[in-house]
């Protein structure tokens, strides 16, 4: 299962993992109920292979990597001096019976003339999920499949219009951070493409039962921070727009960030998750060009019309945040 990577200094940063059984297949069209059940249900007793030995390449740059005691490979492939865009990734591995298996995946090198990234929650931030409302949050997940998962309503234009920005810059480059688990990956894919969402590196974290652990690959409290760290650090001559929600933690995750890389993070938005869309709650204060505070939004639209204040987004991308919203002003 290969996972999309970024390219820093001229090292590729690459993850897959090795599993026994084949991943689950997304579906064109979506899945029967039952099928969708048994899919849904196998992401999470999906066994994984420790000790494979995988060829990692990137151009003509090759590799050596062996998969660890939760099959996830991860290699730094020297790449060099590459142009910036998407490049292919190529995994291969014997099986146990000594067959050749093959998978592809890609890596990004964001482009410096963009100047702009965004680092992204995914979690009730562009993916209704309702991680707080208990058994509705585990009937989503197990009864529906990337089609059937709804985004946060104005989210996809918004996105499209950051990564467009203003005045004809390259595309700025996401990276989408979040707890969600990696037995989710594919699905998560499969939703930001069908929802129109700019591609970018997915950094999720390695669920399984029992007590929190410290490792890389094992879910802890310091995931998001660590992760934001990895990419502020991976590309110091860009800056950054952060963008969560205030459901958990990314509110006080963020304003730690503003306070240690001021000249790092151009903005901070939070969606308020109990928001309530209305004239006076979209209306934008005045802000100064960096603001030193995290801003809460009461939705996508008034999300939109910050992000215009500050020069992020051009006036076509909230118009069309307001009419996926079917909001009339």
């Amino acid at each position: 299962q290969p996972y999309r990577g970024f390219v820093s200094d001229g090292v590729a940063h690459v993850r897959a993992r090795v599993l026994e059984r084949p991943r689950v297949e997304a579906a064109a069209e979506g899945l029967r109920i039952d099928a969708l059940i048994y899919a849904n249900l196998m992401r999470w007793v999906v066994l994984d292979i420790a000790g494979v030995e995988v060829t990692v390449s990137v151009g003509d740059a090759t590799v050596t990597a062996v998969s660890d005691q939760d099959g996830f490979v991860r290699a730094k492939v020297p790449v060099g001096d590459i142009g910036p865009g998407w490049h292919a990734v190529g995994f291969s591995a014997r099986d146990r019976d000594g067959a050749k298996i093959t998978a592809s995946g890609r890596v990004v090198v964001p482009d410096p003339a963009s100047q702009i990234g965004v680092i992204t929650d995914i979690d009730d931030t562009i993916l209704t999920t309702g991680m707080t409302e208990g058994l509705r949050s585990i009937r989503r997940t197990l009864l529906r499949d990337a089609h059937g998962r709804r985004p946060v309503p104005g989210m996809p234009s918004l996105y499209r219009g950051l990564a467009r920005g203003t005045g004809g810059r390259p595309e700025a480059t996401f990276f989408y951070v979040s707890a969600s688990p990696w037995n989710l990956y594919d699905m998560l894919v499969q939703f930001l493409q069908l929802r129109g969402f700019p591609r970018g590196p997915l950094f999720l974290t390695d669920w399984r039962p029992g007590p929190l652990e410290s490792g890389e690959g094992k879910e802890n409290p310091g995931h998001k921070r660590a992760r934001i760290r990895r990419i502020l650090d991976a590309y110091p001559e860009m800056s950054f727009v952060l963008i969560g929600d205030n459901g958990e933690a990314d509110e006080q995750i963020y304003a730690e960030f503003l306070k240690s890389d001021p000249d790092r993070v151009v903005a901070a938005m939070v969606r308020s998750v109990q928001g309530v869309p209305g004239r006076r709650a979209r209306k934008v204060d005045k802000l100064p060009a960096r603001p030193r505070r995290v801003l809460t939004c009461s939705d996508t639209l008034h999300m939109a019309n910050v992000a215009q204040h500050l020069g992020l987004v051009d006036e076509l991308t909230v118009e069309e945040v307001q009419t996926e919203m079917g909001v009339r002003l």
